[in-house]
């Protein structure tokens, strides 16, 4: 089992003090969470320049007004963002359970940024911004090799050497979606993923097109309904596939229908066993594709009622169930 960093519990107020301190400088997104919070009894809220040299004067502003309504106690209403750690690694390296690619994006509590610490063990001059060095972990995880090579240059060799020695189960992943695009005939690929849903994606060739205009030599690209030689979207598709049922799932999870989870437990004290229902399709393909992958999404509650509660192992259900939070809430997701 793949190691996980220790949770911390954090009260709202501790959220949003965080919060104000990451809107006063976006280096502590990349820190503890007890260094954001130290950081934001550091700040001098009665200096103007505190807000005008902010990296996000506004955000701060819209925070600080947040924790004014909570020294209050009046609901605020704002909202914390939480983001994911380089979501692209973290996934590739789950879905091989690699504890190397994991380390980096999840089961080291003192690395925080995976793509800083990829960089440094290039051992090259450190010549480039932080951005430039995710935009080319990120695109090469996802097939590209245009990105890194034109930011590493010289130095493409030893970047491709360091991925396969410090993220090797999610590198090799990468390289082996890419390959699986000779394993797929025609033009469309599809998949079904362990919530249900069905995934298809239909691909095109291009062609280039030679004209003229005012004597001049001109050309553009055009799709055709063919076949392409090599498509890197199958590798992206996939894992971009997995993202999506993630935020599916937290939101069934955390804003789930109490009317629903106590029609369900009433079901399994009762020792209701009914396998012919309306829904009795629907519980049949969540449930095998649930023993098929290992992973029960809670949309299954949704379908469950006293004639098909007979489908599923009552025991295995009580444990979603109890899964799930104390209360529900609502959660908002963006996908960038």
């Amino acid at each position: 089992m793949l190691k996980v960093q220790e949770f911390q519990t954090l009260t709202g107020k501790e959220y949003v003090m965080a919060d104000v301190a990451c809107k006063h400088d976006k280096a502590y997104e990349k820190k503890h969470w007890d260094e954001r919070i130290a950081h934001f009894h550091e700040i001098d809220f009665h200096d103007r320049n505190t807000f005008k040299k902010a990296s996000n004067p506004i955000g701060l502003r819209a925070a600080c007004l947040a924790y004014d309504s909570i020294i209050a106690k009046e609901p605020s209403g704002y909202m914390i963002s939480l983001d994911a750690s380089s979501s692209g690694m973290q996934l590739l390296s789950l879905a091989v359970s690699c504890p190397t690619s994991w380390k980096l994006c999840g089961g080291d509590e003192s690395i925080l940024d995976a793509y800083a610490e990829i960089y440094a063990s290039m051992g090259i001059a450190n010549t480039l911004d932080r951005s430039d060095i995710k935009k080319s972990i990120m695109t090469a995880l996802y097939g590209s090799t245009a990105m890194p090579e034109a930011i590493f240059g010289d130095n493409i060799d030893i970047f491709y050497e360091t991925m396969e020695i410090m993220a090797p189960g999610a590198w090799d992943l990468n390289m082996g979606l890419q390959e699986l695009w000779d394993e797929i005939n025609g033009s469309t690929y599809d998949w079904y993923m362990p919530d249900g849903f069905y995934c298809c994606i239909e691909t095109n060739d291009k062609e280039f097109i030679n004209f003229k205009f005012l004597d001049k030599e001109f050309q553009v690209v055009q799709k055709v309904e063919a076949r392409p030689r090599f498509h890197k979207g199958l590798g992206p598709n996939i894992i971009h596939s997995i993202d999506g049922m993630i935020v599916r799932e937290m939101l069934r999870r955390c804003q789930f229908d109490a009317t629903t989870t106590v029609r369900v437990v009433d079901l399994i004290i009762e020792g209701k066993k009914g396998t012919h229902g309306r829904s009795a399709i629907k519980v049949k393909d969540l449930w095998d594709t649930y023993l098929e992958s290992g992973f029960l999404s809670c949309r299954i509650l949704d379908y469950l009622f006293e004639d098909t509660i007979g489908l599923v192992d009552h025991l295995v259900i009580a444990k979603l169930i109890q899964s799930l939070p104390d209360q529900s809430f609502q959660l908002v997701t963006v996908h960038d």
